[in-house]
């Protein structure tokens, strides 16, 4: 392998790293993970917005929503007592009380995965190989296996007043992160993990089990 490869394939996990890193910053504070066809309301990780002309936009964290359910369900229950049973409203679905920690779990796991994608991305620009308890390319890692996970779970498992809501940008913003991210994490690896002086540099592969290198 030629120096000048060796520097492209670095480079262009640098700059893979950098994009994946602004795009899970974007869908962590982005409230369009799901949205309604107008696009006026959307709920991200940590709140549900709604925007109109007249009053701007307003935010509601999703743990109030879970309690505006529960209120409603009260509500609608008190309601029914003073109906007959033919003119009966139904009731909201109990909401799951883990969903709004679904949202945060997956809100921490992107800030997670882009530090250490934003921190090997540094070290890979200055040429450092550093012997670190914990390579930021293995916090990548990490962040982005907890935000995969809590990330679709949160959308599966949304309260059923939000039916009408669909698959939002933001939503698909962090998908396109997470493939950009896990293409750069590895060869990031690569660029600054420590060589060990007997085994030679391929020894820098070896954490990942992966194919050998030349660096």
């Amino acid at each position: 392998m030629t120096a000048e490869t060796k520097r492209s394939r670095r480079l262009l996990a640098i700059v893979l790293a950098v994009v994946s890193a602004a795009a899970l910053l974007v869908a962590a504070f982005g409230n369009r993970w799901l949205a309604t066809e107008d696009n006026d309301t959307g709920m991200g990780l940590r709140a549900v917005e709604h925007c109109s002309t007249d009053k701007g936009c307003v935010q509601v964290s999703n743990h109030d929503v879970i309690e505006e359910i529960e209120k409603e369900i009260i509500r609608t229950k008190e309601a029914n007592k003073l109906l007959p049973p033919n003119k009966q409203m139904s009731l909201p679905r109990t909401p799951w009380h883990g969903w709004p920690m679904m949202g945060l779990s997956a809100f921490l796991g992107s800030l997670l995965a882009a530090g250490g994608l934003l921190g090997g991305a540094g070290l890979a620009l200055a040429g450092k190989r550093m012997v670190l308890p914990v390579m930021p390319t293995t916090l990548a890692v990490l962040g982005l296996l907890v935000g995969i996970v809590t990330g679709c779970v949160f959308v599966a498992t949304k309260p059923e007043e939000t039916t009408s809501m669909a698959v939002g940008w933001t939503f698909m913003v962090f998908g396109g992160a997470v493939i950009t991210g896990l293409a750069a994490v590895f060869p990031l690896n690569r660029a600054i993990r420590p060589i060990d002086e007997e085994l030679g540099e391929a020894s820098a592969t070896m954490s990942w089990g992966g194919s050998r290198d030349d660096e």
